[in-house]
């Protein structure tokens, strides 16, 4: 069986970040500094490869991303010509009947 250039880069990615999980748990408790330090490049240099590796399948189209949320609002066609007074986002209280931050909580 063959691979796809896709399928390749996808499983090297995929391997990339798996051992890239690996460092920040290691340096996330190293208590030598000098090896801290170490892994913390080695880190970086594989962090490094998975972007390389990303921009080229996003290029491709191979690996679609959402947009980020910026926090501007969003326009009326966004809404489908409905005011933001129509749902849920104007409102600034919890909805009847929802329980508030920190409500049901108590010491019993």
């Amino acid at each position: 069986m063959q691979f796809s250039e896709r399928d390749i880069l996808t499983d090297i990615l995929m391997d990339t970040k798996a051992i890239s999980k690996g460092y920040h748990t290691a340096v996330l408790e190293s208590a030598n500094e000098r090896v801290r330090n170490v892994l913390i490049g080695i880190n970086n240099e594989e962090m490094n490869s998975q972007k390389q590796i990303f921009d080229l399948m996003f290029s491709r189209s191979w690996y679609p991303v959402d947009p980020a949320f910026t926090g501007t609002p969003l326009g009326p066609e966004a809404l489908g010509g409905r005011s933001p007074e129509a749902g849920q986002m104007g409102r600034t209280s919890p909805p009847p009947g929802a329980m508030g931050p920190g409500a049901g909580m108590g010491p019993y």
